[in-house]
């Protein structure tokens, strides 16, 4: 399978390249992510557990290839990930960050929109990636609460977008 090719930007977020994804984490390359969070109407978030880390995590993340602007990205991440269909009506953008992530095997210098999707949909209607995701759960604010409590249990940037973007909404 040949590896996703993602957009690469400057310090302004404009295009100036295609990289594949490994070379842009190996290099440290700016490039464009967009993150999903599903938020049911009686308060409760959905975050994913991820299959190649076993962290919790947004509800649907991705990088995004040159052809795609976040708001694309951001629908069609959530529809792979996690078998669901939305329109981009269904997105509404609530933050956008330069977020640096420095591991002694990679560098995830990024621009990230962070989206929220408004909607009541039954944990049973999922059809997750299992490529990419291992389990989703619920999660109301006192859960929520605890889980980020454990940072080692979720991603560095799931505990500071939950924390900033998400908490006030539930």
């Amino acid at each position: 399978m040949m590896e996703e090719m993602i957009s690469i930007v400057n310090e302004k977020d404009d295009i100036i390249g295609i990289k594949p994804f490994s070379e842009a984490h190996k290099q440290g390359l700016i490039h464009r992510e967009a993150y999903v969070y599903l938020l049911t109407p009686d308060g409760k978030v959905l975050l994913q557990k991820r299959e190649d880390n076993g962290l919790w995590d947004h509800s649907a993340a991705g990088h995004l290839p040159s052809t795609e602007s976040y708001i694309e990205g951001a629908k069609r991440e959530f529809e792979e990930e996690l078998g669901i269909k939305i329109r981009i009506t269904d997105l509404k953008e609530i933050g956008y960050e330069r977020m640096n992530t420095v591991k002694p095997d990679k560098k995830n210098f990024r621009f990230v929109k962070i989206y929220l999707v408004k909607k009541d949909i039954r944990i049973e209607n999922f059809k997750t990636n299992p490529s990419e995701v291992k389990d989703i759960k619920y999660f109301d604010k006192s859960e929520l609460l605890k889980l980020l409590q454990q940072p080692h249990l979720l991603t560095g940037s799931a505990k500071s977008l939950i924390e900033k973007y998400i908490l006030s909404r539930m």
